[in-house]
């Protein structure tokens, strides 16, 4: 008899698992799999528009850590955990020295504490960032650290073991990103005034720099009938949402549809034979 499905999405700030991936993980849900979702930090260091309500809250730790679990329920995973660890902040903020920050940590205690999440719920897929962090988040590059190396341990710790079905996680993936559409911005931005290299709420996101980094795509995801639980959840974090990306707007119906519409992912174990998949779990036994 064939085991449920069961996805793991290790992800580094609440609110990644609803900007980033959030369709892919409705639809999975939807679809009746196991869908659980690690959160690494507190997002703290989140920053919060100064007309929000809440941005004078004595903790924006505990205000994220609501905004979450309203996130899980409109994209219907099945558990949610949150780990220990402080936002870092973004490369070169104050946050990044801080003593209870993730990076500060050693890159061991979240290893282990990953092996024993997924012995515990026994992912066959697992999900997590890229090794550039998306846009270069300190924060999202430990996390990718941390989750790759959990991932093979917990292989062989179940290799050794032999006992039971689970043999350990079968496919690690990485989200991805169009860098054609990225580079498109980086060349069209100047013309409108924008400036590619300061991008964002904050201006600390250098598109021209993330347009250079080399993401893969071995999985195309479709999840057009998911946007609305995607929408649903990103609305939830409404200390960070801002009405959802503005530059998507000026993208013809058709290509918004074709970026919007799907997940990317590079897959990262087994080696990708350069064959595109459409279901994270093919192949899964």
């Amino acid at each position: 008899m064939t085991r449920k499905h069961v996805l793991l999405g290790i992800f580094a700030h609440p609110d990644d698992e609803s900007f980033g991936p959030g369709g892919t993980l409705a639809r999975y849900a939807a679809e009746g799999d196991d869908v659980h979702v690690v959160i690494a930090t507190d997002g703290i260091a989140g920053s919060v528009d100064k007309n929000n309500p809440i941005a004078g809250h004595e903790s924006l730790a505990q205000v994220r850590s609501t905004e979450l679990s309203r996130a899980a329920v409109a994209l219907g995973v099945t558990s949610v955990w949150s780990l220990p660890y402080r936002d870092s902040g973004m490369l070169g903020s104050a946050d990044n020295n801080h003593p209870d920050a993730l990076i500060q940590q050693p890159l061991s205690h979240m290893v282990d504490e990953l092996i024993e999440y997924m012995e515990r719920l026994r992912p066959q897929v697992v999900v997590t960032h890229d090794p550039y962090g998306g846009y270069g988040h300190p924060d999202h590059i430990r996390c990718c650290e941390a989750t790759t190396a959990a991932f093979f341990m917990a292989r062989e710790r179940a290799a050794q073991m032999a006992t039971g079905e689970w043999r350990g996680p079968q496919k690690l993936y990485y989200t991805a990103f169009p860098k054609w559409l990225i580079r498109f911005f980086v060349h069209t931005m100047p013309f409108l005034g924008k400036d590619p290299t300061s991008f964002g709420r904050n201006g600390d996101i250098n598109l021209k720099e993330i347009s250079q980094w080399e993401t893969p795509v071995h999985a195309r995801i479709y999840t057009g009938d998911y946007q609305e639980a995607k929408l649903r959840a990103s609305m939830a974090h409404a200390s960070q949402y801002s009405g959802g990306p503005s530059w998507a707007e000026s993208i013809p119906g058709p290509i918004r549809r074709r970026v919007m519409d799907y997940d990317q992912f590079t897959r990262v174990f087994p080696v990708s034979n350069q064959h595109m998949e459409h279901n994270l779990f093919a192949g899964v036994v």
